[in-house]
């Protein structure tokens, strides 16, 4: 609610700004952890968020926005690496892919086969999109249109505000159970899906920074990550 309440521009910002606020939700970091002793997950949230500015060490939101707005449908299919479970896909990565539905874009999650440290598994992201769908018809009717939940679901909360989405919103894995990931091998299922994908978000250090910082995409590429400095977070 307090997302679609905003204009296009501000909407967009405030979602990236919650990708890279939500990494700091990462078990597998002892600074993170010590800093879950300050307040609830959804404290540090918001505070964080507050304290998020403009420029980032490497920033090219407004070549991203610019590309984002010009059109109604900016990108046909965007295949979107997920890392880190828990609060960093909801309160992440699930509002990003939400907004492209909207624009009428076809969403890939992928996700690990196996697991590694605490990033999430295609088996709980699953999981985490069915139950999302319970509360957001957007996600709901996308995850119906991916096989991901079947047609009728017991206990859906439904927003009349909603639009039905158009486009299916799917899940994948990677074949992989590393933070990194090198796509020269993949699953045949992501292989698959990742025909006429013209954008592409990787999130995370490992997939974004250590294996794929140079790497040169014959799609648009959005990197997105949290590198965990001595000021503790550096963006």
């Amino acid at each position: 609610m307090e997302l679609d309440s905003m204009d296009e521009e501000d909407r967009l910002l405030a979602l990236i700004e919650g990708v890279l606020v939500a990494k700091i939700f990462d078990w597998g970091s002892k600074a993170c952890v010590d800093l879950y002793n300050q307040g609830t997950i959804i404290e540090i949230y918001r505070m964080s968020r507050k304290k998020m500015q403009r420029p980032w060490r490497i920033d090219d939101f407004d070549t991203f926005k610019s590309r984002m707005l010009k059109k109604d449908q900016p990108y046909k299919r965007a295949l979107i690496s997920v890392d880190n479970a828990c609060a960093d896909v909801v309160l992440g990565m699930l509002p990003l892919a939400r907004e492209f539905l909207c624009r009428g874009v076809e969403v890939v999650l992928v996700a690990n086969l196996l697991p590694a440290l605490n990033d999430i598994t295609t088996i709980e992201l699953s999981e985490i999109v069915a139950e999302a769908a319970k509360h957001c018809g957007i996600l709901r009717k996308a995850a119906e249109a991916g096989g991901l939940i079947v047609d009728a679901m017991a206990g859906i909360q439904d927003d009349t505000k909603d639009e039905p989405a158009s486009v299916p919103l799917m899940v994948v894995e990677n074949g992989c159970g590393s933070p990194c990931i090198d796509f020269r091998q993949v699953s045949s299922e992501l292989a698959a899906a990742a025909k006429d994908v013209d954008l592409l978000i990787l999130e995370g250090m490992g997939r974004s920074l250590h294996t794929n910082l140079n790497t040169r995409f014959k799609c648009d590429a959005l990197k997105l990550l949290l590198f965990y400095s001595a000021d503790l977070f550096d963006v």
